[in-house]
C-alpha cells in the first residue's frame, strides 16, 4: 500500500493534504536516547550555557513556578530542566508539521507495534481538531510528532494539558508564554506518581550482590537500582519521581539528564566519574549484536537496533555462559567477544 492510499483509507478527513517525510523514518531509527552512551548524552545536553539560561528562567518565572509547585508538587528546577532539554527553553519548538510526522511514522515506522502507536497518535490529533477546534495542519513540532514547549504527544495533550489560568483553554505552543506548558507538565508528572519532596536518583555504593537484569527503569517501576554503565560504573537508586520522568520520556538517559540538569540549576553541577572503556555501542552495532545473540540461541525477540529488556536478558545469558559478570551492558568489549563466537 502506498502512503497516499494509506492516508486515503485510514484518514480520509485529511483529503490527501499530508506529506511523507523520509527523514522522519531515519531519525526514528537513530534516536540519541537509544544510540548514545550516558556520558556522551549528558555532555551533549548539559552545557554551561543551558545551565546559565535555565537559572535565568527560574528567576524570570519564579512566582508562577511557585504556584505550580504548590498545586502539583513538582519543583521549579525540574520543570525548567525538562523545558531546557525538550526545546531549549522554547527556542526550538520544532520544524515538522505534526500531521506529516505522525502520518509518516504511522505508515512506515519499524514494526507493527510502533506503527500502531503512531496511528493512535494521529487519531488523537484528529480528535484535537474536532474537539478543540485547533488547526492541526499548521501545528509544528518534532520529527516524532510532539509539540509545544514541553513536547507533548497528541494523546498526552488530550489527557493532561492544563491551563495555568483556569478559565482559559490550554495553549502549550504559545511562543513567548510557556505557563500552560509548565502547568501541563507538572499535571502530567503528578498523575504519573510524582512524590512531593521526594528524590529522583541517588548515587550509592556498589552492592555486594545485584541482579542486573532487574536493575533499571521500566514502566510501572516504583523504586530500584540503576547501573547505566554496567558493573564497573557508578550505581544509583531511584524512586517514584524517576519513574514519573521515565513516563514522560522512556529513556534512562533522559531521566539522568533531567536529574543532573535540575540539580545544576540550584547547586553546583554534579561530578560523576564514568569509566571510559564502557561506552555503549550504537544502533547499527546493536542490530548486529541482536542478530548474533539470536543466532547463538539467545533470543532477543527482534532485531531493531534498540537495546531493550529482551536484548539485555539475552546478553546476560551469554555473559553467564562465558563466565563474565552478567551486567547486560552492551559495550564494545562484549560486542567484539560476541562477534568472535563461531555461529552454530
Amino acid at each position: 500500500m502506498s502512503f497516499k492510499d494509506f492516508i486515503k483509507n485510514e484518514f480520509p478527513s485529511f483529503n490527501g493534504e499530508v506529506n511523507f517525510k523520509e527523514d522522519v523514518l531515519i531519525k526514528d531509527k537513530n534516536q540519541s536516547e537509544f544510540t548514545l552512551s550516558l556520558p556522551i548524552y549528558l555532555n551533549k545536553i548539559i552545557t554551561k550555557e543551558r545551565i546559565k539560561t535555565g537559572r535565568e528562567n527560574l528567576k524570570a518565572w519564579e512566582t508562577q513556578l511557585a504556584k505550580i509547585h504548590e498545586v502539583w508538587g513538582v519543583p521549579p528546577e525540574v520543570i525548567i530542566a525538562i523545558w531546557g532539554i525538550e526545546t531549549n527553553f522554547g527556542e526550538k519548538l520544532g520544524t515538522y508539521r505534526v500531521v506529516d510526522a505522525l502520518a509518516t511514522l504511522a505508515f512506515g515506522a519499524e514494526g507493527e507495534k510502533r506503527k500502531a502507536l503512531f496511528k493512535s497518535e494521529l487519531s488523537a490529533l484528529v480528535e484535537i481538531k474536532n474537539k478543540k477546534g485547533i488547526e492541526i495542519e499548521s501545528l509544528f513540532g518534532s520529527w516524532a510528532g510532539a509539540f509545544g514547549h514541553m513536547q507533548f504527544m497528541p494523546t498526552t495533550f488530550l489527557k493532561f494539558s492544563y491551563p495555568f489560568e483556569h478559565k482559559k483553554p490550554p495553549n502549550i505552543w504559545k511562543k513567548n508564554n510557556p505557563l500552560d506548558s509548565f502547568a501541563s507538565a507538572a499535571h502530567y508528572l503528578n498523575a504519573m506518581g510524582w512524590v512531593r519532596d521526594g528524590f529522583i536518583l541517588r548515587k550509592i555504593s556498589k552492592p555486594s550482590e545485584m541482579d542486573y537484569l532487574e536493575a533499571g527503569l521500566l514502566l510501572g517501576s516504583q523504586n530500584g537500582l540503576i547501573a547505566p554503565l554496567g558493573h564497573s560504573g557508578p550505581h544509583f537508586e531511584f524512586d517514584m519521581n524517576a519513574s514519573a520522568i521515565f513516563h514522560y520520556n522512556r529513556s534512562e538517559l533522559y531521566v539522568f539528564g533531567v536529574w543532573i540538569l535540575s540539580s545544576a540549576l540550584i547547586t553546583a553541577p554534579k561530578k560523576i566519574l564514568w569509566p571510559k572503556n564502557r561506552e555503549r555501542i550504537g544502533a547499527s552495532e546493536v542490530r548486529l549484536m541482536q542478530k548474533q545473540l539470536t543466532l547463538l540461541g539467545y533470543n532477543t525477540f527482534g532485531i531493531d537496533g534498540k537495546f531493550g529488556f529482551n536484548s539485555k536478558k539475552a546478553l546476560i545469558d551469554f555473559q553467564k555462559d562465558i563466565k563474565q559478570t552478567p551486567d547486560g551492558h552492551p559495550d564494545r568489549s562484549i560486542f567484539k567477544r560476541l562477534l568472535s563466537q563461531p555461529s552454530p
